[in-house]
C-alpha cells in the first residue's frame, strides 16, 4: 500500500494542471467561508455560501483525486507492476481508496472546523445532521468517482485469474513434441491448454490454442496486426480470463509472479514520473522484511544494467518527456534490476534506434543462455533469427505453425515461412508507378 501512495503522490506532484485546480478548490472554498463573518451574512444566506464552498471543494478535489487514476495505471503498466510483484489486487485497490479519500475528507473537515469556529451564524446548521452531511459531500462524491472508475474503467481487474500453478510435463501434443525437441529433459515453463478467449461473446480473437514453452527456451510470438499476440500474453499472465480451456506459468519452476516480467507498451512506467521515482516504487513494490532493499536506489547511476543502457543521465527526467527509445530501455532496465526467470516482450524492438535495439539483442542472448525462459512478441525476422530457438505463428485466431529456428537453412527460408505464403509483389498503390526491383516482400 505504501508503494501505491508514493507512486500516487508523485504522480501527482508532476501534473501541474491537478495541482492547481486542487488549490484554486481549497482556496476558493476558504474564501468563501472568510466572507461569511466578514460580511456578516444572515443564518439563511451564509448557509448557502458554506454549502456552495463545500460543494466547490468537492467539485475540484474529487476528479482531481479519483477519476482517471485506476484507467491511467492499466494503461502505464501500474497495475501489471502490481501482480508482476505478487502482491494482490486488494491492496492496490485499498490504496487507491485512501488516496482518494483521505486527503478530501480532511480538508472538507478542517474547512467546516473553520466555518464552525469563524462564523457564528453557522455553527446552528454546522451542528445540525443536515450539516453533518454537508460536510461529507466531497467525501462522498470521491468515492462514487472512484467505484465508477474502478467498476467502469478498470472493468479490465474483474478479468484476471490466478496462472501461477504447478504444470505437468508429459509430452502429449504437437506443440509439445516439436518444443522437447529442442530441451527434452527440460520441464514446462508455460501451458495453454485448449485455450479460448474473447473480448466480446461469441466474438474471440483466439481459439483453442495448445502451446508449450519449456524452462530455458527463448519463443517469438509471430501473427499480423490484430491477430491477438498480446492478448494471449495476457492471458498467460492471468490479465485476462479464457472463457475455454487455461493458461499456467508452473509454480514449480517460477515460484512466485516476482520471478515474471512482462514489457508492456509503456514499459510498465508512469509518464508523470521520472525514472528514478518508477525505479524507486518497483524497489517498494518488490521490498520484503528479508530484502527490505531489492535494488541500490542511493547508487542507480552505478548499476551495470543502467549503465550498459545508458540511463545514467536521464534518471531524473520524467518519462513522458523521454523518446521512445529511452523509454524502452528504461521499461527494459526496470524490469531486469529485479532479476526475472520468466521474461515476455512485447515487441522489444518497435520504434527504437539501432543502438538500442542491438543492445536488447545482447541481453536477450545473455538471458537465454543463463538458462532465462524469454517469450517474445515481435515482427523484427533479424531479431528472432538471432535470439530465438523457436517460433510460433498465429494466423485467423488459430496457431497455424511451430517451428525450431535450428529446421531452417538460411533467414531467407525463415522469412518466407514466417509471412505465411503472403509475400507481396507489384502492389499497385494507383499512383502508375512500377515496381521497383529489388523490394523485399512484407514481413510478419
Amino acid at each position: 500500500m505504501t508503494a501505491i501512495l508514493y507512486k500516487d503522490l508523485m504522480q501527482l506532484r508532476h501534473n501541474t494542471a491537478m495541482l492547481v485546480v486542487a488549490v484554486v478548490g481549497v482556496i476558493m472554498s476558504t474564501l468563501l467561508v472568510a466572507l461569511i463573518p466578514v460580511t456578516g451574512m444572515g443564518a439563511t444566506t451564509a448557509n448557502v455560501v458554506y454549502r456552495f464552498a463545500v460543494i466547490a471543494l468537492a467539485m475540484c478535489l474529487a476528479p482531481t483525486m479519483s477519476l482517471d487514476a485506476i484507467r491511467d495505471d492499466l494503461t502505464n503498466g501500474v497495475i501489471p507492476s502490481v501482480r508482476a510483484c505478487g502482491r494482490p489486487l486488494s491492496r492496490y485497490l485499498a490504496a487507491q481508496l485512501v488516496y482518494a479519500l483521505v486527503p478530501i475528507t480532511m480538508l472538507s473537515l478542517a474547512l467546516t472546523a473553520v466555518s464552525y469556529l469563524s462564523a457564528s451564524a453557522l455553527r446552528p446548521f454546522i451542528t445540525s445532521s443536515q450539516g453533518l452531511a454537508t460536510a461529507f459531500i466531497p467525501t462522498t462524491a470521491a468515492l462514487v468517482m472512484t467505484l465508477w472508475s474502478t467498476l467502469i474503467k478498470g472493468k479490465a481487474m474483474t478479468m484476471t485469474a490466478t496462472t501461477l500453478d504447478p504444470v505437468p510435463t508429459p509430452v502429449s501434443t504437437a506443440s509439445d513434441a516439436v518444443s522437447a525437441a529442442h530441451i527434452p529433459s527440460a520441464p514446462t515453463a508455460v501451458r495453454v491448454t485448449d485455450m479460448t478467449f474473447g473480448y466480446r461473446r461469441n466474438k474471440p480473437v483466439l481459439e483453442h490454442i495448445d502451446l508449450n514453452v519449456p524452462t530455458g527456451q527463448s519463443l517469438g510470438i509471430l501473427g499480423y496486426n490484430g491477430v491477438g499476440k498480446t492478448t494471449l500474453f495476457g492471458v498467460i499472465t492471468g490479465l485476462l480470463r479464457p472463457r475455454h480451456g487455461s493458461a499456467a506459468i508452473n509454480a514449480d519452476v517460477f515460484h512466485s509472479m516476482r520471478e515474471v516480467f512482462q514489457l508492456t507498451d509503456s514499459g510498465n512506467l508512469s509518464a508523470n514520473m521520472t525514472v528514478r521515482e518508477n525505479l524507486r516504487f518497483r524497489a517498494m513494490l518488490y521490498a520484503t522484511r528479508d530484502d527490505p532493499h531489492p535494488i541500490d536506489l542511493k547508487h542507480l547511476g552505478d548499476l551495470p544494467m543502467v549503465r550498459a543502457f545508458e540511463l545514467q543521465d536521464h534518471l531524473d527526467k520524467k518519462v513522458g518527456d523521454l523518446s521512445s527509445g529511452l523509454r524502452k530501455r528504461a521499461g527494459i532496465v526496470a524490469g531486469m534490476l529485479f532479476d526475472p526467470k520468466l521474461i515476455l516482450l512485447d515487441e522489444p524492438t518497435n520504434a527504437v534506434d539501432p543502438i538500442t535495439r542491438q543492445l536488447l539483442i545482447d541481453l536477450m542472448r545473455q538471458l537465454k543462455a543463463d538458462g532465462r525462459t524469454i517469450l517474445t512478441i515481435t515482427h523484427d525476422l533479424d531479431y528472432c533469427w538471432q535470439v530465438v530457438d523457436r517460433v510460433v505463428i498465429l494466423d485467423d485466431r488459430h496457431l497455424v505453425k511451430d517451428v525450431m529456428l535450428a529446421d531452417f537453412p538460411d533467414i531467407d527460408a525463415f522469412k518466407r515461412a514466417a509471412t505465411l505464403g503472403r509475400e507481396r509483389g507489384h502492389v499497385d498503390f494507383g499512383l502508375g508507378v512500377t515496381a521497383v526491383k529489388g523490394t523485399e516482400p512484407a514481413t510478419v
